[in-house]
Parts: C-alpha cells; sequence; structure tokens
C-alpha cells in the first residue's frame, strides 16, 4: 500500500525585528554622546556636516530599559571600540552619567572622570550638561576642556556643543535626515534602577 507523502505545517510568517536592531543602535549612539567629550580630549574625529530635522509621518516603537541594561550596552560598545587604542575608558549611569578611564599623558598613566546630567528636552533631543571634570587628582575647568574641543575637534553632524553654558545636546530626531529611521528620547530617570525611555520614528514610506 502506498503511502500518501506526509504534509508539512505551514510556518507561521517571522516578524521583521529590523526595528529592534534601530533601537540597539539608538542606546549606541545615546553612550557615544556620552562619551563623546572625554574621549574627544584625547583622540580626533572627521568633519561631518549638518543634519536636518526628521519631518512627516512617523510610525513610533517605544523601547523601555533599566540602568543594568544601559550599562550592558555601554560596556559592549565600549569593549568594541577600544580595541587597538591606548585610551581606556568606562561609561556608567548611576546617580549621575559617569565617563572614567585612563590615558597616557608624557609616558605615564593618567585617571579621568567627567559626569554629566542629562535632560530630555521636548522635542526628544537630549541635553548633557558637563558637571565635573578631574584629570588625575586635579580639577579641570570642564568649560576650558570643552572650548578646546570646540575648536581643534569637529563634532558629528547630530552634536551641537555650547562650551559658555557647559552642554552638549544630541540632536537624536536629526538622525536620518527625515527619510531615513531616526530617534528621540521620551524619559531618562536616573533614580533608584533608573528608567530610560526612547523612540524609533519610522518614516510612513518606508
Amino acid at each position: 500500500m502506498t503511502q500518501s507523502p506526509k504534509r508539512s505545517n505551514p510556518q507561521p510568517p517571522t516578524t521583521r525585528n529590523w526595528w529592534k536592531t534601530g533601537m540597539i543602535t539608538l542606546i549606541t549612539l545615546i553612550v557615544i554622546g556620552f562619551v563623546f567629550v572625554g574621549v574627544k580630549a584625547f583622540a580626533p574625529t572627521k568633519v561631518a556636516a549638518t543634519a536636518q530635522t526628521t519631518s512627516g509621518p512617523t510610525t513610533n516603537i517605544n523601547l523601555t530599559l533599566n540602568k543594568k541594561q544601559v550599562n550592558a550596552l555601554a560596556d559592549y560598545y565600549v569593549n568594541k571600540s577600544l580595541s587597538g587604542q591606548s585610551l581606556k575608558y568606562r561609561f556608567q549611569v548611576t546617580d549621575h552619567a559617569m565617563l572614567t578611564g585612563s590615558t597616557k599623558v608624557l609616558g605615564a598613566n593618567v585617571n579621568f572622570a567627567l559626569l554629566f546630567k542629562p535632560t530630555v528636552l521636548a522635542n526628544g533631543d537630549v541635553k548633557l550638561t558637563a558637571q565635573k571634570l578631574s584629570i588625575g587628582s586635579l580639577p579641570v575647568p570642564v568649560s576650558f576642556v570643552m572650548n578646546y574641543i570646540a575648536k581643534n575637534y569637529p563634532l558629528p553632524k547630530w552634536v551641537a556643543l555650547d562650551s559658555g553654558k557647559k552642554t552638549m545636546t544630541l540632536h537624536l530626531t536629526r538622525i536620518g535626515n527625515g527619510k531615513k529611521l531616526s530617534y528621540a528620547a521620551k524619559q531618562i530617570d536616573l533614580s533608584g534602577a533608573g528608567k530610560f525611555v526612547f523612540q524609533a520614528r519610522i518614516p510612513a514610506n518606508q
């Protein structure tokens, strides 16, 4: 007796999770922004053009993280980016955003620490206010270092630095120029376990 061929059960269509990758990219950008001032005091970067603000209808997807998750992502990014570099640093979120590390000055290892206070702006951008900077055992005026960075190192197109006000603004809403996936911060709460709410904005024509 001939057996009829077995029918394979149809597999449910796989949900596209590409936007999740975009959200991880967002967290990476946040980390880059936090470490930017500290890192650029010791390493140059390329010139970047001015970005445009995202406009038009979008589909919005929110992602909520706590301090432990943000710190884990920060460690992943930092460890990946430090390959082959003499500069060593670590970004951690505690009661404030803190960048610590070490670099060589005149052949000697010198520790540094930079503290930021993050603020979510009404449009979804993030403002970082530098509160304290120390190199070795000496406190260094934050405005002096930020002014030096502003004059000697071109900023990424989505970063604006005001050395007079000791602030750096991460224009997350300008990423993608309104044509690609862009981002916005909804909430940054550093109390307790922490709560970080970010939003991916997908243009309607994507």
